[in-house]
């Protein structure tokens, strides 16, 4: 085998990782099963992780990293049309596309899908803590999307914490629902159908009718 630097190979044993803890469970899975599925001896997974909990926290915190450059980007990134320009459909697709844009980097693959929202949960207080940051910087990224849009006439007054809060939980819902029906996690409609089901209520007047 060719030499991969550091960096390369750390990211080839968390992609290989993701598989393995997707696939087996957390806790059924162990070093070897990593090893075996990313080509390595153990002793060159442990040059970069302690065990396989180490492994885990890696890859939540490589979320947490991604999530965080996304609000960083989106902040200055994000403009809206006028209102008046828009018809409703023209609104709720536009904000669809906002948040699929979330959940693609939150939800990279089906196997970070599935970590994040069965494996880890639960799994002790530095999981947990971690899991914890997801959430409050995907909450974050929606209200301050909420904010620029309120601002931009799309949506009533509302508590816009409250409402970004309401709406990662049902996107996880969803998603979590789909994973025990053993079905494909579809983002496109997921993004949609969440999109719609919460504009409804937040969409203010000033839309030309559809």
């Amino acid at each position: 085998m060719s030499y991969m630097r550091s960096e390369a190979r750390q990211r080839q044993i968390l992609s290989c990782a993701k598989r393995v803890f997707a696939e087996r469970g957390f806790h059924a899975a162990n070093v070897s099963h990593i090893c075996e599925a990313a080509g390595i001896g153990r002793g060159t997974l442990y040059q970069y992780f302690a065990n396989k909990h180490s492994v885990l926290t890696a890859i939540l915190r490589e979320t947490l990293g991604r999530v965080r450059d996304l609000m960083e980007q989106m902040a200055t990134q994000t403009s809206y049309p006028p209102p008046e320009q828009l018809t409703r459909a023209q609104a709720i697709a536009f904000s669809s596309h906002q948040l699929r844009q979330l959940l693609a980097v939150v939800f990279e693959d089906s196997d970070t899908l599935r970590i994040l929202l069965r494996e880890a949960v639960g799994l002790d207080v530095e999981v947990e803590k971690l899991l914890g940051e997801i959430d409050d910087a995907l909450i974050g990224i929606l209200e301050r999307d909420l904010e620029r849009a309120h601002a931009a006439g799309y949506i009533r007054d509302l508590d816009c914490r409250l409402v970004a809060t309401a709406i990662v939980g049902g996107v996880e819902k969803l998603a979590l629902a789909a994973m025990r029906s053993a079905t494909l996690v579809d983002l496109d409609a997921l993004a949609l159908e969440a999109t719609r089901l919460h504009a409804i209520g937040t969409l203010s007047e000033r839309f030309k009718p559809d």
